[in-house]
């Protein structure tokens, strides 16, 4: 049975019921049905929320899932990273885990740093920080996902961000586990 990974914007899809969301909920119907396994990344708890902030605990994103209608979904555990991920909800790093980061963070964002203290250098005035740090949040979560994904084995990674699905990116996250990236339109349809 195929596996869907939903990134974060495919949740944010139907909360606001944007373009995406009859495909998503599409792909959580053959979940229901029976014929697909649809799964989340904790790392969804930990993005910014609309108004800025970051939920200070993993119960209000299950919450947030729930009033969604998606309690059922399965949801994947990242590998632990300080200040992006919650004690409860993620697993050990593997020996491997930030060098298989790093690798996909080259691909997904060649020119941005990996680093905080590179990405967020202290010199910056507090608004150039916040922006700053916004961003640099954002990109490791995005990896976080995509790993996430990845350790889990899964076949399809959902997402409308094209960034994941630039064709000049395919190849490198092909050889890096992540065969197949679709924009959720596509996925409603693939293996059908």
């Amino acid at each position: 049975m195929l596996t869907f990974t939903l990134d974060t914007n495919c949740l944010i899809a139907l909360e606001e019921q944007r373009p995406d969301a009859p495909a998503v909920e599409g792909l959580v119907a053959r979940h229901r049905a029976g014929t697909a396994v649809v799964r989340v990344v904790a790392t969804a708890a930990a993005e910014n929320q609309q108004d800025g902030t970051v939920l200070d605990n993993f119960a209000g994103f299950q919450e947030r899932l729930a009033r969604m209608g998606l309690a059922d979904l399965e949801i994947l555990r990242p590998v632990c990273v300080v200040d992006l991920s919650y004690l409860d909800w993620c697993v050990l790093a593997h020996d491997e885990a930030e060098a298989e980061g790093r690798e996909l963070h080259a691909v997904l964002f060649p020119t941005a740093a990996f680093d905080y203290k590179d990405a967020v250098p202290e010199e910056l005035d507090d608004l150039s920080r916040a922006q700053a740090e916004r961003k640099w949040r954002n990109r490791q979560l995005d990896v976080l996902v995509l790993q996430t994904h990845i350790l889990a084995r899964g076949d399809v990674f959902v997402t409308s961000d094209k960034n994941f699905r630039k064709p000049s990116k395919q190849a490198r996250l092909t050889a890096l586990g992540a065969s197949l990236i679709l924009a959720p339109a596509e996925a409603a349809f693939y293996g059908v």
